[in-house]
């Protein structure tokens, strides 16, 4: 009997709100739907990044091996004021340093780069005289997020 009433209440209770009932299924199923879709496009979209920042990097650096004046920016040993910085280091630098930028943009919004591989390669690069100077002319200039994380980065180098 008591099993009777509990089903009896159930069956009531389901005639008069199986339209609410189906609604919230379809409802919180179409927001896990769209959960699993965001997560896909911002999976998808962060390999898409990575991607395009590794065919710029390549590009970019392809212009040091295509053009031999800028071959003095891997030089350890630079006498700047012998031979200061010339016009065509300085733009090619600034077009890295944007690089380095984006790279980092992508980082802080986590792309599937590494923010410790690119804090080698910042320290790595911003340490070699050439891109130094360009690199201390220039960063009051650049977004002071960036800045920090440059300097950290060749801090961390001295220490």
């Amino acid at each position: 009997m008591c099993y009777e009433t509990r089903v009896g209440t159930t069956l009531l209770w389901f005639q008069d709100n199986w339209f609410s009932l189906l609604q919230t299924v379809g409802i919180i199923g179409s927001l896990i739907f769209t959960g699993v879709s965001l997560r896909q496009d911002t999976n998808g979209r962060r390999a898409s990044d990575l991607l395009t920042l590794t065919e710029h990097h390549r590009d970019l650096w392809q212009e040091v091996y295509s053009r031999p004046g800028l071959g003095r920016i891997y030089a350890e040993e630079v006498d700047l004021i012998a031979s200061p910085v010339t016009i065509a280091e300085e733009r090619f630098l600034n077009e890295v340093i944007v690089h380095f930028h984006t790279a980092w943009q992508l980082v802080s919004q986590g792309s599937l780069l590494s923010l410790e591989a690119m804090r080698v390669d910042a320290r790595t690069f911003f340490r070699l005289p050439v891109p130094q100077a360009v690199w201390k002319q220039t960063k009051t200039s650049r977004d002071s997020e960036f800045v920090r994380f440059i300097e950290k980065c060749l801090q961390d180098a001295k220490n």
